[in-house]
């Protein structure tokens, strides 16, 4: 009777192993043919049997990420990781769920831990370099990409991470170069080449731009985001005929959005064309009727048709909506033109009207500092701007932020000897 009954409970313990075996190969079926519905009741039932097994939560996690809940999916991977914390797959995953819920300092937490277990594990630093970046930690986001392009210098993503983050930090050589190894390395990328144009544009690179976006609409022939880029940079060279043909074309195929119509609208004030740019800046709607210069671009098509009155009244308005930060703003970019075309004078000058405005940004000292070493290597007031750039900068990691106290002590100890 003994034997029987452990006959039996052998048996019984191998028809459960069974089972669950074969559960186990319908979930691998399931989730490997995308029905992962059909797989969590599964999973579900497993779970229930072997709570210890953290592969079963992790597959629960991956089936419910799939179908982008997120939240149910982050609550398995946490259990996953209570049983097994050394499982990078588990705090990669963990991480990504968190991202897409919005909860990007505890991504980071744990994508740092995961960088701990596996430091160079490259999908972890590409997922920090992201975490960071969406945070505005533009330098530990760039440090990370950097330190990946060192190991992969053939991938034309990270040139194009490199690329952005340096232009969010004001180096726009460093951003374009970083763009153009992008567009070598992958052509048909039309994100880099409208970056590509619009650094050379903002660089005052009229003709490079040009040329971009005319090789941009050999792979891409009229495409509307490039032809825009086109016009945009052929009113730069005021070649006002040659855009307002361009604008016109996409005007009539309705692929002008309100905010351009406003490029037309100029480039039929520069063709004289004075009733028909009104008319393209009252097309740019009810937002732009307190824009200054939709206010004096219709003052002076106003005046030019004679109808003073009426000019009048859009350039009062023009001067009136004039804020300090949209003035502060245009001389900052007339100071980066000037200091292009190396008129580092006018640079200055402008810098420093964008100070007298507008002080929030420490970045515009460190700019007049360099500019100073550039422009008659002038020691004295580069000290000065470098020294307040240091005292206002609050990012110690920023590599602008080093390389001012290290011209703080070249310049110190040039001047001490000079005396």
């Amino acid at each position: 009777m003994k034997h029987i009954i452990l006959l039996l409970l052998f048996c019984t313990g191998m028809c459960a192993t069974q089972s669950f075996s074969q559960k186990n190969q319908k979930v691998d079926q399931l989730l490997f043919s995308g029905q992962y519905t059909e797989a969590i009741p599964l999973l579900e039932q497993m779970v229930q049997k072997d709570n210890a097994n953290s592969k079963l939560y992790f597959r629960l996690g991956k089936a419910y990420q799939f179908l982008n809940k997120n939240s149910l999916a982050k609550d398995n991977y946490q259990k996953a990781y209570k049983i097994d914390p050394n499982s990078t797959a588990t705090l990669i995953n963990l991480s990504g769920c968190l991202y897409a819920l919005g909860n990007y300092p505890d991504a980071e937490k744990i994508l740092i831990e995961a960088k701990s277990k596996s430091p160079n594990n490259y999908q972890i630093g590409i997922l920090l370099a992201k975490t960071f970046a969406i945070q505005n930690k533009h330098q530990k986001s760039l440090d990370i990409f950097l330190e990946l392009n060192e190991r992969d210098t053939l991938n034309p993503y990270i040139y194009k991470q490199i690329g952005s983050l340096k232009k969010k930090k004001l180096d726009y050589i460093g951003s374009l170069a970083a763009y153009l190894k992008a567009h070598e390395l992958n052509p048909k990328d039309l994100s880099v080449l409208t970056h590509i144009i619009q650094l050379f544009y903002e660089m005052a690179g009229y003709q490079q731009a040009l040329e971009m976006a005319n090789k941009g609409l050999d792979t891409y022939p009229g495409n509307s985001l490039l032809l825009k880029k086109k016009a945009q940079v052929l009113i730069g060279l005021e070649w006002y005929e040659n855009a307002l043909s361009i604008l016109k074309d996409l005007k009539q195929n309705k692929q002008l959005s309100l905010a351009e119509n406003k490029q037309l609208g100029i480039c039929y004030m520069q063709t004289k064309q004075y009733e028909q740019a009104i008319k393209s800046f009252y097309d740019c709607g009810e937002t732009f009727e307190k824009d200054p210069m939709i206010n004096f671009y219709n003052g002076v098509c106003y005046a030019r048709l004679e109808q003073h009155e009426k000019g009048i009244t859009y350039l009062e308005n023009a001067i009136f909506y004039v804020t300090p930060t949209i003035e502060a703003a245009m001389h900052l970019y007339l100071a980066k033109s000037y200091g292009t075309t190396r008129q580092f004078q006018k640079a200055i000058d402008a810098y420093k009207k964008h100070l007298e405005l507008d002080d929030k940004d420490p970045n515009v000292y460190y700019e007049i500092a360099t500019t100073y070493e550039e422009f008659g290597d002038n020691k004295d007031k580069a000290l000065a701007y470098y020294t307040m750039f240091i005292q206002k900068s609050t990012d110690k990691d920023d590599d602008k932020y080093v390389y001012a106290k290290s011209r703080i002590l070249h310049i110190k100890e040039k001047i001490h000897f000079q005396k």
